[in-house]
């Protein structure tokens, strides 16, 4: 699978030390290594536009199965990371390494900008 879902969810892998990558159910997918939490790719092959849905697995619980917009999941997630890694930095070097990674969703996603306004307040 190498459609928008599927891209998203490797985003997300590469978040460390947030997240990691994990093969399960014959597809490469996105670990939480907070709280075990398994990201997998949605097969939208069989629509007319890919969304970018992901599949999320809480704390790794098939029964407990919810699919989200990857594009907000990811958004969150970068968000985290930087906050992360901004600990014990100046702010501007906070907002370089948050620009980076969204950049890069961006790459991958499309505009943000409604993501970036919702989550603004």
């Amino acid at each position: 699978m190498n459609g928008l879902s599927q891209r998203i969810v490797d985003y997300i892998a590469e978040l460390m030390p947030l997240y990691t990558f994990q093969f399960a159910d014959g597809h490469d997918c996105a670990l939480s290594l907070i709280d075990g939490t398994l990201y997998m790719p949605v097969d939208e092959s069989g629509g007319g536009r890919e969304e970018g849905w992901v599949a999320v697995l809480w704390q790794g619980d098939a029964q407990r199965r919810s699919e989200v917009p990857g594009p907000l999941l990811a958004y969150q997630a970068a968000l985290r990371c930087a906050e992360l890694h901004g600990i014990g930095r100046l702010p501007a070097e906070v907002a370089a390494h948050r620009h980076i990674l969204l950049s890069r969703l961006r790459d991958i996603c499309g505009d943000l900008l409604h993501m970036e306004m919702v989550t603004r307040y």
